[in-house]
């Protein structure tokens, strides 16, 4: 083995640690992507369902409006009763805005903090 001066083993320290530190930049900068990507692919797919959700609810209480008016024997009384029932939905929904908000802010939390399942774990091999 040949001796190692101060000045050589100084100068693979700093090789290492430059090369640590790069590499956990690197790291850090991957998981940032993959937790935003993650996260834009999630909001897309929930602004999607949405969308389908709001008409699907749209043209139900289209149709629901037309039967209740065939029912009572007047379109307007019809869609009345389907305005009022929105109206008492939005009220309760108006009630519970609190812990509704703060279900959906946990779960935006726990969604960035979490560890995938299926992450690839780094280790080494001695």
């Amino acid at each position: 083995m040949e001796d190692k001066t101060v000045t050589g083993l100084f100068e693979e320290i700093k090789s290492d640690v430059t090369n640590y530190v790069t590499n956990t930049i690197e790291i850090v900068r991957l998981e940032t992507f993959e937790k935003v990507s993650k996260g834009t692919a999630t909001t897309a797919f929930s602004l999607f369902l949405a969308g389908l959700i709001f008409m699907i609810l749209a043209l139900g209480l289209l149709t629901l409006g037309f039967y209740l008016g065939d029912v009572f024997g007047s379109n307007w009384k019809g869609f009345g009763v389907v305005t009022l029932g929105s109206i008492v939905i939005t009220l309760v929904l108006l009630l519970v805005k609190k812990p509704l908000k703060n279900s959906i802010i946990n779960s935006v939390i726990s969604f960035l903090l979490r560890k995938e399942d299926e992450e690839v774990k780094y280790t080494t091999k001695n």
